[in-house]
């Protein structure tokens, strides 16, 4: 965890600079003093010490508090905890002190958020296989993981947690698996005019939707994270897409037409519609940002990055 909260401050041009000395504060480990933080508005215009707590069953108690503040220097504090940590175990503390506290809800989001803006880089070692866990995540090798499309994320994981009450909760950033179908056909125009076309669409089957892909669509950069497949039987046969594409394949095209007796020149539109049987498919798997949420009773939900919407894992 410590070189994940280096390797974000780096990427945030925040530079830390070493403490003149060693504090042994036990459970408290000092990261450095930063300049400047983008994080902290409430404290960016001085330098601040990091610390870092390390994951323990119990919470930051009040005496050890006291004791941390007793050592530490200065008296602006930003502590990032992996353990629980309530604002009323800062009561005590001396009145010149200035202390921001992160637990490890917030602590998790604040890294969840930097690998999706791609401040922080993920990757597994090129000889080790992602896990299986309950038959719904696949195994990636690098090779095949430099060929998937990664789509721009919608919503921000803070956003929502402001507008949905959720209680306490884990948040660990992950990918839903869908497919970027490449599609080619004929069309066909008046007079049974005939064209060739080409399109790609994404197909999620979490939102069951069929959508236009574009190129402004990716999100370049991404971190190698966990992939979710959903089950089989979400995924849409071929029949069954082409029935959801016909409406979007066939358009209307202004066509003019001269009327040689009148020399009247008009412009109408016609109906250019898709051929069903000529379309020829072809996919590979892309993917899309999300966040697997960790709620207190255990309940395991995902959180789908372009609707907002949880759905069961």
């Amino acid at each position: 965890m410590e070189e994940i909260v280096r390797a974000i401050l780096n990427s945030r041009t925040v530079s830390l600079e070493p403490s003149e000395k060693t504090f042994n504060i036990y459970g408290f480990k000092c990261l450095g003093i930063a300049e400047k933080l983008l994080d902290l508005d409430e404290m960016s215009d001085s330098s601040v010490y990091i610390w870092h707590v390390q994951s323990d069953i119990l919470p930051i108690s009040k005496n050890e508090i006291e004791r941390w503040s007793i050592d530490a220097p200065g008296n602006r504090h930003w502590i990032l905890s992996e353990r629980k940590i309530t604002e009323d175990v800062l009561v005590n503390l001396p009145d010149d002190f200035k202390v921001i506290t992160w637990g490890p809800d917030k602590l998790s989001r604040w890294i969840g958020e930097s690998v999706l803006r791609g401040d922080l880089i993920v990757k597994n070692p090129s000889n080790e296989q992602i896990l299986v866990e309950d038959d719904i995540f696949e195994d990636i090798n690098n090779s095949r993981q430099n060929e998937t499309i990664t789509l721009n994320p919608v919503i921000k994981l803070e956003d929502w947690l402001q507008t949905e009450p959720s209680g306490s909760l884990n948040s660990m950033p992950v990918f839903l698996l869908a497919k970027l179908w490449k599609i080619s056909g004929t069309m066909i125009g008046p007079d049974s005019i005939k064209d060739g076309k080409k399109w790609t669409f994404i197909e999620d089957p979490w939102m069951k939707k069929v959508i236009p892909f574009s190129e402004e669509q990716i999100f370049l950069n991404s971190p190698n994270l966990r992939r979710i497949k959903t089950s089989e039987d979400n995924w849409l046969s071929l029949d069954q897409l082409k029935t959801n594409l016909k409406p979007m394949l066939d358009f209307r095209k202004k066509e003019e037409s001269n009327d040689a007796t009148e020399l009247v020149k008009s412009t109408m539109l016609e109906w250019w519609r898709v051929d069903l049987s000529s379309l020829n498919f072809d996919f590979q798997y892309a993917q899309i940002p999300a966040w697997k949420l960790i709620f207190e009773d255990g309940e395991e939900k995902i959180l789908h990055s372009h609707n907002g919407k949880t759905y069961d894992l």
